[in-house]
């Protein structure tokens, strides 16, 4: 099992979060027996999204310090292979979208997707992200037309911020430091979160989903690229997935401590560092993950919207069935494009100058800085007001 693998069982478990299977199936036996109030708030899809995060912190970590060069060129290749990547199947699905919502219900509809403001901001990404670490403007990301993509605004985010923070150890631990402590007084703070509490639903738009705990997952990750030494037996691996699944239907007393979400990322961590092997087809299983990633819910609704009695049903299959013509058709040629642009950028003479510190160094860290204690300290204050 590789981590290819590993992503593709993580987008199954978006995909069963949003077609509500555990939900229907799963959850009511819980609840019968433990009662609604220690049913964990942490849902299969939650728990794979934390794991996304902590993957991707690993994973960008290793190419910047195998891919690139630390200078000015290697972090331009870097983010345009990142932009490249991200933005266009993104925007060729929101357009699609857009374009079958305004037929569906007309432009002049009181949809807030489709006021000017948010197409822009959706289109963009990034403000999101950033405004994302204060909890009263976090709703945008959530609120976005193509429901699942609200990770992408934190995903970019992070890529911008990566080769400034991910190449330093102590950077890495200054900050996971922060965040720990920050969710913990957060949390102390905070309402209970509880799933179907009249503030569960805030809980989870203004914390679960912000960029603080995000970022926490990112910078776990990333730290463990330089603990990748370890190595993990495969009867520890079986019990990390079983951990996981636990730690999605167990009661969640601790949670308001953001115990659950660490604990996640810790056992992310250790499934990353464990799963090393690599094949064809575990990589055409991995490519598959963000275009399923994209596309699960609009091929939903839109089977709902024209009355598809079994849509839950139909979407999986045609997901993927998708999934695989948009990566065979449209991200493989976009691959090989990123790819010819990026050997272009660091053939380039000034890309074979090493650095020890990359330029921008203090402007970029002093920037993050002021991002993560800015909004900290608003939120704490909003919360004990």
């Amino acid at each position: 099992m590789g981590l290819g693998l590993f992503r593709l069982i993580l987008s199954i478990w978006v995909i069963d979060h949003h077609f509500a299977w555990s939900r229907t199936y799963i959850e009511p036996w819980f609840t019968q027996r433990f009662g609604e109030r220690h049913f964990g708030y942490l849902g299969i899809g939650h728990v794979a999204v934390i794991c996304f995060f902590v993957l991707s912190g690993y994973v960008i970590t290793w190419v910047l310090n195998n891919k690139y060069p630390l200078n000015a060129a290697g972090v331009k290749a870097f983010l345009v292979g990142r932009f490249i990547r991200i933005y266009p199947l993104y925007w060729a699905m929101l357009a699609i979208i857009i374009v079958a919502m305004a037929v569906a219900v007309g432009w002049n509809s009181d949809l807030p997707q489709l006021r000017m403001d948010r197409i822009v901001g959706d289109l963009l990404l990034v403000p999101y992200g950033v405004i994302g670490f204060f909890h009263f403007f976090n709703r945008y990301a959530y609120g976005m037309i193509d429901v699942p993509a609200w990770t992408l605004p934190y995903d970019f985010l992070f890529y911008l911020l990566a080769p400034w923070m991910v190449t330093r150890k102590r950077v890495l631990v200054a900050v996971i430091v922060f965040e720990l402590v920050y969710l913990t007084i957060l949390a102390a703070l905070g309402p209970q979160p509880l799933f179907s509490a009249g503030d569960g639903r805030s809980w989870h738009e203004g914390y679960f989903t912000s960029g603080h705990s995000t970022i926490l997952a990112f910078c776990i990750g990333a730290l463990g690229y330089y603990y990748r030494q370890i190595r993990f037996s495969p009867p520890a691996l079986g019990a990390a997935i079983l951990a996981l699944l636990y730690m999605t239907y167990a009661p969640f007393g601790l949670t308001n401590f953001y115990l659950n979400q660490l604990l996640v990322m810790l056992v992310a961590l250790a499934l990353v560092l464990g799963l090393k092997q690599r094949s064809k087809l575990d990589n055409l299983l991995g490519e598959l993950t963000y275009s399923t990633y994209l596309i699960h819910v609009p091929l939903l609704e839109s089977l709902n919207w024209l009355g598809a009695g079994y849509g839950g049903l139909l979407a999986l299959p045609l997901t993927y069935l998708l999934a695989f013509a948009t990566v065979r058709y449209f991200e493989m040629p976009l691959e090989k494009r990123r790819a010819d642009l990026t050997r272009t950028l660091l053939s380039r003479p000034e890309a074979s100058i090493h650095r020890e510190t990359l330029g921008g160094s203090r402007i970029v860290l002093t920037a993050l800085a002021a991002l993560l204690v800015a909004s900290a300290s608003l939120n704490l204050i909003r919360l004990a007001l």
